[in-house]
């Protein structure tokens, strides 16, 4: 029983390690086994809600709509507070930000907006700089992926704030995925779209079509390519791109111009 439940508590920890390294299939794997049961076989100690902190990071990288907003309710009783390990362990930041999170997943614009907005303050007010800069950098992504009037200026503002902090403190993971949003890059012409990055052909189309909002199935029937292929393309353009998720990809592909025409 008590195997059990550490296996339980430390599960979403390794579910995120995959997120993290871009392994989309073994994190799908380990979210899945967690959401059996709508998260209830997480124990009730002091990690539940670090866990949930995890899970929802990973539910952001799946783009698993439906989960995030399970993980949503569940976390929405910790709005307005930090969440902490023991009296003073180890600190994660403003709850509001995993909130943000799995609002971006859910497209519930509105309401991510005012959660990264408390996250902002609640984070700055602490001190807690690195919680701060992935903030920022969350936040930015959700507004570039909006895409409403004045969002992007702002993305761009949030963008060069959290790039600094993460030079300034050696975080160098969460400066390659901000780099790719500041930094210029060559725009793409429509007659060779392949010159994006270095994205093949067909990952161009792959990310076009994943950019209008479109499912994978959607994508494998628009091109007449197998769901496994249609995947596999996913991981390389998030790989090649420096991006984590479907929403930071999509963000990506509208500062290159991709949905222009």
């Amino acid at each position: 029983m008590q195997q059990h439940g550490a296996a339980s508590t430390w599960r979403p920890g390794l579910a995120l390690i995959y997120s993290e390294l871009g392994r989309e299939r073994e994190a799908r794997t380990a979210f899945e086994q967690l959401a059996a049961h709508d998260f209830a076989d997480l124990p009730q100690d002091s990690l539940w809600l670090p866990c949930v902190t995890y899970l929802a990071e990973v539910c952001a990288f799946l783009g698993d709509a439906s989960r995030a907003a399970t993980l949503y309710r569940l976390l929405l009783p910790y709005n307005g507070y930090t969440v902490v390990v023991g009296a003073t362990d180890v600190c994660y930041g403003a709850a509001a930000r995993y909130l943000g999170l799995l609002a971006t997943t859910m497209e519930r614009w509105e309401d991510a907006a005012q959660h990264f907005e408390d996250a902002l303050t609640m984070n700055a007010r602490m001190g807690a700089r690195p919680w701060l800069a992935y903030t920022q950098h969350q936040y930015a992504v959700m507004l570039l992926a909006r895409n409403q009037p004045g969002d992007r200026d702002k993305a761009m503002s949030l963008l060069h704030e959290a790039l600094t902090t993460a030079r300034k403190l050696g975080m160098h993971a969460l400066e390659r995925r901000t780099a790719v949003y500041v930094e210029e890059r060559p725009i793409p012409v429509p007659a060779a779209p392949a010159v994006l990055a270095d994205l093949s052909q067909r990952e161009v189309e792959v990310l076009r079509l994943l950019a209008a909002g479109r499912s994978n199935r959607e994508i494998a029937d628009a091109l007449c390519i197998s769901l496994n292929t249609v995947a596999t393309h996913v991981r390389n353009i998030l790989t090649k791109t420096g991006t984590t998720n479907r929403t930071e990809a999509a963000a990506y592909a509208l500062r290159c111009g991709l949905l222009t025409e």
